[in-house]
Formats: structure tokens, sequence, C-alpha cells
């Protein structure tokens, strides 16, 4: 199983260093700069259920009984991101936002990750995808924390902030125990590669996911008013989400003008 830690090792520096960190500016106010979490809302929601799946379909009483745990740790922490949602934008996204095009790399990250659920694998995997997770987590949490404190928003936030990196400490104990569990599995060289692809799978998900939020961080970079300028932020001259998603504009050949449709 070290081969596989280490691989996963591997991966998360590789996540580490996706362009999405670097381009979380910290000259913005913190709306701006977390402009992408609404685009979250998805994975967050699926997140629970995957780890919920995950654990009913172990069939090994310990294993199962690990990966229970570290669901009901994770219990609460939607409810954190849905707070931390209304107090970066004042409201909550509607469904059909979530459906529309600009979560679309959220919702196919999501879907890829939670298929790996329902494949039959060795009880084993199952924790070592539990790992995988985790280690995305790390990099992505410690990152957000570090913005929000240097944002003076730790008083608003939990799931983006110290809040969330504090919760995750008192699971210590919880995630060396997991981890002295993985290093003492012993894999045959079938399963191992099983575990090795599914690793990679994981970590391309997340940067499908990641490469979908660059994106839109980029293009609201844009259209945000530079630093030390204020924003339009009254809700009578907010766009609605879902309408601004499904906005095109049209050229018309005839007479050159262009229409909203």
């Amino acid at each position: 199983m070290k081969e596989v830690l280490q691989h996963i090792a591997v991966r998360e520096a590789r996540f580490a260093a996706h362009p999405f960190f670097s381009d979380m500016r910290m000259d913005r106010p913190i709306e701006q700069v977390m402009a992408f979490a609404p685009r979250l809302t998805f994975w967050v929601m699926t997140f629970q259920d995957v780890l919920r799946l995950n654990a009913h379909f172990i069939q090994d009483a310990h294993l199962k009984a690990l990966a229970t745990r570290h669901h009901a740790e994770e219990g609460g922490h939607d409810q954190w991101f849905e707070d931390d949602i209304s107090a970066l934008t004042g409201g909550s996204l509607s469904i059909g936002t979530m459906y529309g095009r600009a979560h679309v790399k959220t919702r196919d990250a999501a879907y890829a990750i939670i298929s790996e659920v329902y494949r039959p694998v060795d009880d084993r995997l199952r924790i070592v995808l539990l790992w995988a997770l985790e280690s995305t987590s790390h990099v992505f949490f410690s990152r957000t924390a570090i913005i929000s404190a240097a944002q003076g928003a730790d008083d608003r936030l939990k799931y983006f902030s110290d809040h969330h990196m504090q919760a995750e400490a008192q699971h210590a104990m919880f995630e060396q125990e997991l981890a002295a569990e993985l290093e003492a599995m012993q894999l045959s060289p079938e399963v191992r590669a099983d575990a090795l692809a599914m690793v990679d799978r994981i970590y391309a998900a997340f940067d499908t996911m990641f490469d979908g939020l660059r994106v839109n961080l980029e293009r609201e970079h844009a259209e945000a008013p530079a630093p030390g300028l204020q924003a339009h932020t009254a809700a009578a001259e907010v766009l609605p989400l879902e309408m601004e998603e499904d906005l095109e504009i049209i050229v018309l050949e005839e007479d050159g003008e262009a229409r909203a449709a």
C-alpha cells in the first residue's frame, strides 16, 4: 500500500500547483476572491452521498466502521457551506442555477467521483478513496483559510475559513488511525494497479472541476471593478444568475445590430 500512498502524495502536490490556486488574488474584496464558491455547490452536496454510499457498500465490518465514522465526522459541513454562500452572495442558489452551464464542470467531476463508489472494488480501495478525497481537501482548505484570515472574514465564514481547518485538526487522531490502517495493508499487484488507477481518476475529476472554476474566476475578475472602485451590488442592479448564464448575444447580419435572446 505504500506505493499507493506515495502516489497520492505525488498527485496531491501536482494538484496544489493547479493554476486555479495562484489565480486566487488577494488584492480584491473577499466576495470577488471567492466568486467561484457557488459553483462548488453540486460537489459539496454530492460529497455527503459519496461518503454515505461508500460506507454502505463496504462488507468488512472493521473497514465499514472506519468509513462510517469518517462520514459522521464530515456531517454538517454542507450547512457551513450554505451559510458561507449566503454570507458571500447575500442569498442562495436556485436548483436551476446549479444545473446551469456555469456549473457543468463541477457536475461532471462530481458524477465521475460518485461513479467510483459504484464500481465493484476491494473494500480496501474504498478506504483509499477516502484518503484521496482528504488529500484534495487539505490542499483546497489550506488556501481558502489563508485568504479568509487575510481578508478578516473568519468571523463571517466557516466552510472556507480556519474554522474548517480547526475542525479537521480535531480529527487528526482518526486520520492517524486511518493512515496506520492503510500502511499496514498488503495489496496484490492487481488490486494495487486498481488503486493507482482509481487515484488517478479522482484527481483527474478534480482537475476538471478546478479547470471549470478557473475559467469562471477569470471571467468574473475581468468583469469586476478595479480595486478601490465601488461595485454595484444593490439587488435591483444585479442580474439573476440563471438569467446571466443563459444570456446569449446574437448578431443580426441584416443590420449589424445586436440584441439579447
